[in-house]
């Protein structure tokens, strides 16, 4: 008798986002937060509750909302609650439509490589007139990506439609499978069978990567191990500015992942479309032997007032540069951060709580690093926006992740470390420098120690737990109408 040659399955989307950021992503987990997933799973047993329920609306869906949402936070179960809304306002009961609650997956499968591409549906629903609907189940604010479109795109049934239920809006949109299908399950193919025990590939996907605080980018000062099962947290530079100005606004993006109240994702207005350019095009620039040329590049398609405020950026931050006595650069948008280990609440599979370390990971993208005329090691923040001063901590993590960086080289901190903020919108420019010696690190580490204990503390399964505090930011805040309604 032979025995069946196992084949790797791989989820199509998620296989292209592992190799178009860093593939050893999740090769070392910790316990991350996963809200939007633990609120899906609720919204798709309320759904299947639903359907199984002969009873009226008014009377099913208050008893399945206690019963299989009740142990939520009021936070998590209105949002829950909300979404569930959004599938019956899709997908209305109907007794002439048969409900599949068991709806099988769509494969492609190469033998020869042993790889299967799979793409599973959340339900089905079969119309009288013989069509079917396969749907898939989206609580948050994307639907399905081109790759698991095209694997979609294989089922040979042409009477079957593929949809993604935008429950968050209320609406269904028809999964199309992209033109290139063939050549993207061929490249799939291939990259699953890639080994991915490559070089880290550190970026903005730091911020959400399970594997953080253990893959060795973000290392533990003074060393310490995080594991599997340790609760960790990834707070950015610009969230741990907000910390010590309301908690809730920083925990319910890096922990509960609460829905925002508006689009995120409007156009930035002009002077940030135009920050953003710079950033961009210094990255690039500030490493290349003809910058000039990036700067040409870059202006080309763009409005004229726009590309004429990028060329004034670019011209202060070279002013700025040679008064700084043209240091040299060695990285750019190169991620650096720290882990700290803090006592936090541990909740286990039945619900008792504990103390235990929990892993909070501060990462900051350093625009510049390099070294001042005399060796000095050097951070750069290019300031494109209106405030010309550093934001709270925001000096303290740059110079400590610089110097972690180093350590993990040298085995030991610099003994001195600058940190450089180029006002590049101001006329003139200007760079305010601020240097940090090993004193100056170890209390940047007490005030990150006292962060990450704050960090810690909020518990897990309690949206509120967080504190509040009101204020005229609360203008701007994402979260302002979910927060004023849970005070």
């Amino acid at each position: 008798m032979y025995e069946e040659r196992p084949y790797l399955t791989e989820r199509p989307d998620a296989l292209r986002r592992l190799w178009d950021t860093c593939p050893r992503a999740g090769l070392l987990k910790a316990s991350t937060p996963s809200w939007q997933l633990d609120r899906w799973k609720v919204v798709r047993d309320l759904i299947v509750g639903w359907y199984g329920d002969d009873r009226s609306d008014a009377e099913a869906v208050p008893e399945l909302a206690e019963n299989l949402a009740g142990w939520l936070d009021p936070v998590q179960r209105s949002v829950v609650e909300r979404l569930f809304a959004g599938w019956r306002a899709i997908y209305p009961k109907d007794p002439e439509v048969a409900v599949d609650l068991e709806a099988a997956a769509v494969s492609f499968t190469d033998d020869d490589a042993g790889v299967e591409l799979r793409v599973t549906p959340t339900l089905g629903l079969t119309y009288p007139d013989g069509s079917v609907e396969m749907i898939r189940l989206r609580t948050g604010r994307h639907g399905s990506g081109p790759d698991d479109a095209a694997v979609l795109g294989q089922e040979s049934d042409r009477n079957v439609a593929f949809i993604d239920a935008m429950v968050a809006h209320g609406t269904a949109e028809q999964i199309i499978p992209p033109q290139d299908s063939d050549d993207r399950i061929t490249q799939l193919i291939e990259l699953a069978g890639r080994d991915r025990r490559v070089p880290l590939r550190p970026g903005v996907h730091c911020f959400g990567c399970e594997s953080a605080p253990r893959c060795g980018q973000y290392p533990i000062p003074g060393g310490g191990r995080v594991f599997v099962s340790t609760r960790s947290i990834v707070v950015s530079k610009s969230q741990l500015a907000w910390v010590d100005t309301c908690q809730r606004r920083v925990a319910w993006d890096r922990v509960y992942s609460v829905p925002t109240d508006r689009d995120s994702d409007l156009e930035p207005g002009a002077g940030v479309s135009a920050g953003l350019r710079f950033h961009e095009m210094a990255a690039a620039g500030i490493l290349s032997d003809d910058p000039n040329a990036i700067l040409d590049d870059t202006t080309r398609s763009i409005e004229p007032s726009e590309a004429a405020e990028l060329r004034r950026l670019w011209e202060n931050h070279c002013s700025v540069w040679a008064d700084d006595g043209n240091p040299e650069a060695r990285t750019t948008e190169f991620p650096a951060g720290l882990t700290i280990l803090a006592p936090g609440i541990h909740v286990d599979s039945r619900g008792r709580e504990s103390t235990q370390d929990v892993a909070v990971t501060f990462i900051g993208i350093l625009d510049v690093t390099g070294r001042e005329p005399d060796g000095t090691p050097m951070v750069v923040e290019h300031r494109t926006g209106r405030s010309a001063e550093h934001a709270h901590l925001e000096a303290e993590l740059y110079a400590l992740s610089a110097a972690e960086t180093i350590r993990r080289s040298t085995g030991a901190w610099p003994d001195q470390i600058a940190v450089h903020l180029h006002d590049v919108r101001s006329d003139p420019p200007e760079c305010r420098r601020r240097v940090f010696d090993s004193t100056d690190l170890e209390a940047a580490l007490g005030q990150l120690r006292r962060v990450a204990a704050v960090v810690a503390a909020w518990h897990p399964h309690d949206s509120l737990s967080p504190p509040y505090t009101a204020g005229p930011w609360c203008d701007t805040c994402r979260h302002r109408a979910m927060c004023e309604s849970n005070r």
